[in-house]
C-alpha cells in the first residue's frame, strides 16, 4: 500500500528545474534573422480519476479524509490513468553561417533536461492502496493490466535549420540517470471471509536501476520541426506543422534489476499485513523469490526513449486578421499515454500581444481548459500559458500545468 502511494508521491512531485513546455498554440515567424535563443519550460501533471483535493495533501501535506478518497474513488473506471511529464531546453539558432554553399542551412545547438513518468491502473488497486484489503474481504482484487513508466534523461544536440522556413532537424545525445518500469498482464488477489487464506496470481516483470550512478545509461535521437505551406480559404494559407520530439533509444549500460513472474501463489494462514506489510514474508530477504515463482536477474537493457510526435495547425505570426484557429493531435509511444487532441482561438488585440484559449481531449486524463498569452518587445518576447486552468483553482479536478516561453531574436 505505501509503495503505490509513494509512486503517486513520485509523480507528483517530480521536478526538473527546466520542463519541456507545450504552450499552445505553437506559432510560426517566416522574419529572416541572424541568430535566435529560446528557453522553455513548465510542468503538467494530471489523470482521469485522481482529484486535486487527494493530490494537494501529498504535496503539502494535511489528513486525507474518507470524503478525499471516496471523490476521487467514484470517478474511478475500470482503466484509469496518472501521469507527469516535466522537461526543458535552451536553444541557440544561428541562421547567418551556411553550413552548405548555396543552401540557406544554418545550426543549431540545443541542450535539455527531461521527465516522463506514467501510469495505467484499476479502481480496485485505488481502493487497495487508499482503503485496504478490509473492502475487499471474499472478494477478488483485480489489478490486471497495470503499467508504470518513469524515465529520467538529460540531453544535447546539433542540428540544421533553415533560414526562410525555420524547418529543422537535431540530433541528440541523452544520458539517461533514471529509469523505472513495471507491467503486470494479471494481477489479481484473492482473501478468503476471514482474511487469512489468500490467493496472488501474478504475470508480468518489474525493472528497478541497479546502482545510483548519475549515468544510468546513453540515448541517441533526434528533434524534427517542418512546416507544410496549405490552402486555407480564399486567397489565403495556414501551416500545418509536424514535429518530432527526442524519438530514438537508450542502451542502459548499467545492470537493470530485472523481476519477472508467472506464477499463482497461496499463502495459508497468513494475514495480509504479514505477507505485504512493513515486516512482512518478503520484508528481510529475496531467498523466498525462487520459492515463490519470482525470476530475478541483472542485464543491460536497449529501451525507447519517451519521445512524441505532434501533428496540427498553428499560428501564422504575418495573418494580418484578429483571429487564428488552430488544432491538433500529440502522440507517446506508450499505452499510458492516449492520444491527446486540442484546438483553440488565437487573439491578437494589438502587435505586440497574443491572448488564446484551448480545449483538449486524452494523455493522462480527460477533457481540460488552457489558457495563454505572449508579449513581443523588439528583439525579446516571453509566454506563459496552462493546458489546465481550472486545476489552479477547483480541488474538483486533476493535476495542474504551467508552462513558459522565452525568446531573444537578434
Amino acid at each position: 500500500m505505501k509503495v503505490i502511494q509513494r509512486i503517486l508521491l513520485l509523480l507528483v512531485i517530480v521536478w526538473s528545474g527546466e520542463v519541456n513546455a507545450q504552450i499552445l498554440p505553437i506559432s510560426y515567424d517566416t522574419t529572416v534573422i541572424s541568430h535566435e535563443i529560446l528557453i522553455d519550460g513548465g510542468l503538467d501533471y494530471y489523470g482521469s480519476a485522481i482529484q486535486n483535493d487527494l493530490l494537494s495533501k501529498f504535496i503539502k501535506g494535511g489528513l486525507i479524509t474518507t470524503d478525499i478518497k471516496d471523490n476521487s474513488f467514484d470517478r474511478h473506471k475500470g482503466v484509469n490513468r496518472f501521469g507527469a511529464i516535466a522537461g526543458g531546453e535552451i536553444e541557440y539558432r544561428n541562421y547567418s553561417k551556411h553550413l552548405f554553399k548555396k543552401h540557406d542551412w544554418g545550426y543549431v545547438i540545443k541542450a535539455g533536461y527531461n521527465v516522463f513518468g506514467g501510469l495505467i491502473y484499476s479502481k480496485d488497486l485505488f481502493g487497495l492502496a487508499f482503503y485496504g484489503n478490509d473492502r475487499y474481504t471474499g472478494e477478488t482484487i483485480d489489478m490486471s493490466g497495470t503499467s508504470f513508466d518513469l524515465m529520467i534523461y538529460q540531453k544535447i544536440g546539433f542540428g540544421f535549420i533553415h533560414e526562410r522556413t525555420k524547418s529543422n532537424i537535431s540530433f541528440n545525445v541523452y544520458n539517461i540517470s533514471d529509469r523505472m518500469s513495471a507491467d503486470f498482464r494479471d494481477l489479481e488477489l484473492y482473501q478468503d471471509a476471514n482474511g487469512d487464506s489468500l490467493v496472488l496470481t501474478m504475470d508480468g516483470e518489474v525493472e528497478l536501476k541497479n546502482s545510483q550512478k548519475f549515468n544510468q545509461g546513453i540515448g541517441f535521437g533526434f528533434d524534427f520541426d517542418f512546416k507544410l505551406p496549405v490552402a486555407w480559404g480564399k486567397d489565403r494559407k495556414a501551416f500545418i506543422r509536424f514535429e518530432a520530439k527526442n524519438v530514438g533509444f537508450a542502451y542502459m549500460y548499467e545492470d537493470q534489476k530485472i523481476y519477472s513472474f508467472d506464477t499463482t501463489i497461496v499463502f495459508d494462514g497468513f494475514t495480509f499485513d504479514e505477507i505485504i506489510g512493513e515486516n512482512s514474508l518478503f520484508s528481510d530477504s529475496l531467498n523466498l523469490l525462487d520459492t515463490l515463482g519470482i525470476n530475478y536477474n541483472e542485464r543491460t537493457k536497449t529501451v525507447m526513449l519517451p519521445g512524441f510526435l505532434q501533428i496540427g495547425k498553428i499560428v501564422d505570426e504575418h495573418y494580418a486578421g484578429k483571429l487564428q484557429s488552430f488544432f491538433g493531435i500529440r502522440l507517446y509511444p506508450t499505452l499510458i499515454y492516449s492520444p491527446y487532441v486540442y484546438a483553440g482561438i488565437d487573439y491578437k488585440p494589438a502587435k505586440w500581444v497574443r491572448l488564446g484559449l484551448n480545449l483538449s481531449y486524452g494523455g493522462f486524463g480527460g477533457f481540460r481548459g488552457g489558457i495563454y498569452t505572449s508579449f513581443t518587445f523588439n528583439k525579446y518576447s516571453v509566454a506563459i500559458g496552462s493546458e489546465n486552468l481550472l486545476g489552479f483553482f477547483s480541488k474538483k479536478i486533476s493535476g495542474q500545468a504551467l508552462s513558459f516561453k522565452l525568446r531573444c531574436a537578434f
